[in-house]
């Protein structure tokens, strides 16, 4: 219903009220005046003026009446559910210039704060910061002079190893042919087969290999020397006898003389004595010598083998410290030469190069109360330290922070309606990108009480006109309610902690208790308390009459009613259910949501139902407040 419904039935009760008046005149001037009075001109003349006046005053008060009783019919429509928030207009992605160079250094030259990097800047490699790089230049050359006395130890080191290999070939060779001397000695003594025998381990009785029919060799030569020799004695101790015996005969017969007997007696001790000592040897050569040489070459043979092991395991020893050597001399030069190239990359990284286009910004810029020392030259910097921000504009999009009350409804994916502040007529759309997951620190630290979480718009659309920095204000699109019934916020009072409309039946105003569901800024779904085509009442008047129980109620729950205009015009902004405008990230009144708002018609002002001062009356808030309020 408009305001025209409202006139008619004041109209009627008018046009009741002025019947009623005119029968009570009639009947008065019946009663009371005279014909003769009754035919003056006078007298019609003043009750005419009388009865003006009481129709101009009944048609004021009900004009009065009239403005102040607004009505609205309900009706089911599409209910838009959203959350408003503002923000500034940035490049998503950008390219970080930080100092990566250890220690602490100054800047020697910066470029331009503002400057565009073109893509003809980027192929020439045009120069943005240049730091202080004095101390790596000496390091540099100190560090060349190592590496190559390092290289030069690695190289020696890798020749020795190949000469210890040649070496160590020759040893194990030498070993080698130690062993085979020794068997080829051990054979030359006792012979091929005892010598197999004996290195095979089938004998160790030295001493019985004397007597062995396979003995042969050097120890069957000695032993037949001395079995000959042993022959030889016995036959001449033999002869000797024969002569002394024939001597002693002949000596009796006078034919010799006794000298001679004497001397053949002598002979013939003598040959005893040698047969003897030739015994003797025999003796000493199957007990000592023989087992002793035997022993001694096969002792010799074993050694040999030793000797082998041992000269294999010195080789090897040797090798694996000439190896460790290369390794420790190769690690320390690949440490030189690793640390060299690091200091090439320091030197290099004083020199910071464009390799995307952009616009340059300072990092110090977007918090310059943060920063001591501003990005100009003779600024010290350390290590990792952003200098500088090359933004791609082909990324632009908008961050917002968003109140933790509603960060549960931002998703990513969801669509947003996007106002710049610059270009009010251009309406732009976006898509939520990422929500941060914890909350913004920057703010956190000035008011720990806030907690706002970053949230990023990319623009569906990049416009030449947009630039990083300009104010936007961002609506993302949470649900959309179809076929829902749904009110104005400010036909919606408090009551015991209720939320209440009134609601015009006939001639009757009748309060309803509502069950509510979502909202937005302007209107809020109504579940239950309200049928489609009731005529809902947005007065003043009928909310000033439950203001008692609305002020207790707002002490129950915490809610203090606006204050009422002081124009006198229509105060339905002093309706409890809907608070001053607060902003939904720091507490503060946001003029640019306040603005974006009142260029968005409420449902009353598409129909030309509301008039225009009640429009501009009422307050605007964000989300979280007026959720909180509803719920």
């Amino acid at each position: 219903m408009s305001e025209e419904y409202g006139k008619e039935i004041c109209m009627k009760k008018f046009l009741e009220k002025l019947a009623r008046s005119c029968t009570l005149v009639k009947q008065a001037c019946r009663k009371t005046l005279k014909s003769r009075i009754v035919r003056s001109k006078w007298t019609w003349f003043i009750l005419i003026v009388v009865v003006a006046l009481i129709v101009v005053s009944a048609i004021s008060r009900e004009k009065k009446k009239a403005r102040e009783f607004i009505t609205l019919k309900v009706k089911k429509q599409t209910l838009v559910i959203s959350v408003l928030e503002g923000g500034n207009l940035q490049a998503l992605t950008f390219q970080k210039i930080v100092n990566e160079v250890p220690g602490t250094r100054n800047i020697l030259y910066v470029v331009s704060e503002g400057t565009e990097i073109t893509a003809a800047d980027v192929k020439e490699g045009k120069v943005l910061v240049q730091l202080d790089s004095k101390d790596i230049d000496d390091q540099l050359q100190q560090q060349e002079i190592t590496v190559e006395n390092s290289w030069s130890n690695f190289l020696n080191a890798q020749e020795n190893l190949s000469i210890q290999k040649k070496q160590n070939e020759s040893d194990i060779r030498q070993a080698e042919l130690t062993i085979r001397f020794a068997q080829m000695d051990l054979e030359k003594y006792l012979g091929k087969t005892l010598a197999t025998q004996l290195i095979e381990g089938k004998t160790r009785n030295f001493a019985s290999l004397v007597s062995s029919s396979e003995l042969a060799g050097e120890a069957l030569n000695k032993k037949r020397e001395i079995d000959a020799g042993m022959d030889l004695s016995r036959e001449e101790v033999a002869r000797s006898q024969d002569t002394v015996d024939w001597s002693e005969k002949l000596a009796s017969k006078g034919y010799v003389t006794k000298s001679e007997l004497e001397a053949d007696k002598l002979a013939l001790q003598q040959k005893k004595v040698s047969q003897e000592k030739t015994g003797l040897n025999a003796q000493l050569f199957l007990n000592y010598d023989f087992p002793k040489q035997v022993e001694k070459l096969y002792s010799d043979y074993i050694e040999a083998i030793a000797n082998l092991e041992r000269v294999q395991v010195k080789c090897q020893s040797k090798i694996v410290q000439n190896e460790a050597s290369i390794k420790s001399y190769r690690a320390t030069y690949m440490r030189h030469r690793n640390h060299l190239q690091e200091l090439k990359k320091r030197l290099n990284n004083c020199m910071i190069r464009a390799t995307q286009t952009g616009f340059v910004t300072y990092a110090t810029s977007s918090n310059p109360w943060r920063s001591d020392n501003p990005i100009q030259p003779g600024t010290t910097v350390r290590l990792y330290q952003e200098l500088l921000n090359l933004p791609d504009f082909n990324s632009m999009g908008v961050e917002v922070k968003i109140h933790e009350s509603a960060v549960e409804k931002i998703k990513p994916d969801l669509k947003a309606r996007i106002r710049v502040d610059a270009f009010p007529k251009e309406n732009f759309t976006g898509t939520v990108k990422r929500i941060a997951l914890m909350p913004d620190p920057t703010l956190k630290w000035l008011n720990p009480d806030i907690n706002l979480y970053v949230a990023k718009i990319a623009l569906d659309k990049i416009s030449p006109l947009l630039k990083p920095g300009m104010s936007a204000q961002v609506e993302i699109v949470v649900d959309e309610l179809h076929n829902v019934i749904a009110i104005p916020l400010a036909a919606i009072s408090l009551r015991g902690a209720k939320p209440t409309c009134t609601v015009l039946r006939g001639r009757t105003l009748e309060t309803r208790e509502l069950i509510l569901g979502q909202s937005n800024d302007e209107m809020v779904e109504v579940k239950s308390g309200l049928k489609e085509g009731e005529i809902l009442v947005m007065t003043a008047e009928s909310r000033s009459s439950g203001k008692k129980e609305e002020d207790s109620a707002a002490g129950e729950t915490g809610i203090t009613p606006a204050p009422k205009e002081q124009s006198g015009a229509s105060s339905e902004s002093s309706s409890p259910a809907q608070p001053a405008a607060t902003s939904g990230t720091n507490g503060q009144t946001s003029e640019k949501s306040q603005s974006i708002l009142r260029e968005t018609p409420a449902p009353g002002e598409q129909s030309g139902e509301q008039p225009a001062e009640q429009r501009s009356s009422r307050p605007r808030r964000t989300n979280a407040s007026r959720n909180n309020s509803v719920q």
